[in-house]
């Protein structure tokens, strides 16, 4: 990376589509919170719920996949269904996460890209910022995540 690249905010419309985003990435982490709580036949209130469901979303995901495992025959169209969307949802993440934790930069006479460490291979990476219609498209797969979790384990006996 040039040392002539300079920090890079992107237009309005922009920046309220990561808003958005990031708002719905909120319910789905909630989301999460309350699959756990509901395979596991407790209440908001019970003094366990803390300590199950605390941790961010990649935990959360975890947690979920693990009571599947634990309360669900390997056939069960519920255990397809939701490992199938938590699958989506780490996607869905990594993409949230790249728009607000990468740097977003622009080379004098360049094009915007998005500056970030691969964690993996120690190295620099860049990639291209996603457009208002990318974002839009994010949302939606996000409420569309939500949607199914709730409705898979909405009032099942597990």
């Amino acid at each position: 990376m040039s040392i002539q690249a300079q920090y890079f905010i992107p237009e309005e419309d922009t920046l309220r589509e990561i808003g958005r985003m990031q708002v719905l990435h909120g319910h789905l982490d909630h989301s999460l919170r309350l699959s756990i709580k509901r395979i596991l036949g407790i209440s908001v209130d019970d003094p366990g719920y803390w300590n199950e469901t605390r941790g961010m979303a990649k935990n959360l995901r975890d947690k979920v996949r693990g009571l599947i495992a634990e309360k669900c025959d390997n056939d069960d169209d519920r255990a397809v269904v939701l490992n199938k969307v938590l699958d989506d949802a780490d996607g869905a993440t990594e993409l949230r996460n790249r728009a607000l934790h990468s740097v977003w930069m622009k080379e004098p006479r360049g094009d915007p890209f998005l500056h970030d460490r691969d964690m993996a291979s120690k190295s620099h990476v860049n990639y291209l910022p996603p457009s208002k219609s990318d974002l839009e498209a994010l949302s939606a797969r996000i409420q569309r995540i939500h949607r199914v979790l709730d409705g898979v384990t909405r009032d099942l006996q597990w």
